[in-house]
């Protein structure tokens, strides 16, 4: 998940997005799914800041990859927040 400044403009978001997907593919993984939830209001304030744009990306990667992804993410301005949450492969028994 991630969460964007939501004074940020809708071409960074995209630039944001397309270095996650680079990075991801850069390092033979794959992209699964993007859904872009839109702006909602937070929780509770981050640094003064009461809305985000939240995105939920599905990814196949490397950790060496998700490590990279990570550090971008951490030196970006406009990123309030994200959180890599591994999910379980689906056991082919549990069908």
């Amino acid at each position: 998940m991630l969460l964007l400044n939501p004074e940020a403009e809708t071409a960074r978001q995209t630039e944001i997005l397309d270095r996650i997907k680079k990075t991801a593919t850069d390092g033979d993984g794959t992209v699964d799914k993007v859904e872009e939830w839109g702006k909602k209001r937070l929780a509770y304030e981050i640094n003064h800041i009461r809305d985000a744009f939240y995105y939920v990306i599905t990814l196949t990667i490397s950790t060496a990859a998700l490590d990279e992804i990570s550090r971008i993410l951490r030196i970006t301005d406009e990123v309030i927040r994200f959180m890599p949450v591994a999910l379980k492969e689906k056991v082919a028994s549990e069908s």
